[in-house]
């Protein structure tokens, strides 16, 4: 069993049954997802269609919305946690990656990498109530207090967002890709650069880290952690950021089939992440600073992206290929992580 511990470990995972060998970490240029390969199995839990190779998701809780980024048409479909079904289309000039919410009830965060714009949509009816030009091809969002942080992938910016206005523009880690807030510090993943860099609320920088062979997403806890997901190296890695910036308090091999989308149940004590090339889920649960694996399901087809309604533990698994959305509920049985 692989268990996360303080300070840096292996990154090396178990062979499962029905599981890829484990690979040599590669580095490229830039990480990506992997290509998923085939489906072995039947995804675990209830399948939806959902029409345009959703990507990038996230939970209102209060008032039971899955927002949900989709293609042709681009925009933000409105779902129902409780059945899966779309309850509304938000239409919008360019497709996001990733959503985030600015807090639990929203708005939802869409940065359309396409149009170089951040809108936020407002929830349970999905109106448009801020458009802001940002910098080239925006990835990632997130919000601290009154201030939105948006990463701008190929400016090697962030931009901060204030009342709907670009107030500032920092720069960035090469290439960031993930952001994520803690309510006290964000973190900004550099995908090119291979390291994370952490900010206060005001947009100060508080300085930088290494971030494994190949990371691209970060999601924060709502102990404080911030979880970066290295694709490259099939591992999660754990900071703790002060204002003396970030430092690696631990990291954890994931089985081995290349670690992209994260989610975390706070309420729960487990970390969600999924393996793209494998189409697999699997389970952390937290203990400490550590984490220790617990389950895998099968998936949905290039499960780029997973959510977690905290007042249910239902999980959302979005399959780009195929257009479809899984729904895992917490008593859904998977196999035992190695």
């Amino acid at each position: 069993m692989a268990v996360m511990v303080s300070g840096t470990a292996g990154l090396s995972a178990c062979g499962a049954p029905g599981a890829a060998s484990p690979r040599a970490a590669v580095r490229t240029d830039v990480p990506e997802p992997a290509t998923a390969q085939p489906l072995g199995q039947r995804p675990a839990g209830i399948v939806r269609p959902l029409p345009g190779a959703p990507e990038g998701m996230a939970v209102d809780v209060p008032d039971g919305i899955l927002a949900v980024g989709v293609r042709d048409p681009d925009g933000v479909a409105l779902v129902s946690t409780a059945t899966g079904r779309v309850r509304r289309l938000v239409r919008l000039p360019g497709a996001p990656r990733h959503l985030q919410l600015a807090g639990p009830a929203g708005p939802v965060l869409v940065p359309a990498e396409q149009a170089g714009q951040l809108f936020q949509v407002a929830l349970p009816g999905g109106a448009v109530i801020a458009d802001t030009q940002v910098g080239r091809q925006p990835h990632d969002a997130a919000a601290a207090g009154q201030t939105i942080f948006v990463g701008n992938e190929l400016s090697n910016t962030v931009s901060l967002i204030r009342g709907g206005k670009q107030v500032a523009v920092e720069p960035a880690p090469l290439q960031p890709g993930g952001v994520a807030s803690n309510g006290q510090y964000v973190a900004v993943v550099g995908v090119r650069g291979r390291e994370i860099e952490a900010f206060d609320p005001r947009g100060r920088p508080l300085g930088t880290a290494p971030a494994g062979v190949g990371p691209t997403h970060v999601r924060a806890s709502p102990a404080g952690l911030f979880y970066v997901a290295d694709t490259e190296g099939d591992a999660i890695i754990a900071f703790r950021v002060t204002g003396s910036g970030p430092r690696q308090v631990g990291d954890v091999a994931t089985e081995p089939g290349t670690p992209y989308g994260i989610a975390i149940d706070g309420r729960r004590g487990l970390v969600y992440v999924t393996l793209t090339a494998t189409n697999r889920l699997e389970s952390f649960r937290i203990s400490g600073d550590g984490l220790v694996p617990a389950q895998t399901w099968p998936t949905v087809r290039q499960p780029n992206d997973v959510a977690v309604d905290t007042a249910t533990g239902m999980v959302f698994v979005a399959g780009r290929d195929g257009s479809q959305l899984q729904l895992i509920s917490p008593g859904t049985p998977g196999r035992p992580a190695s």
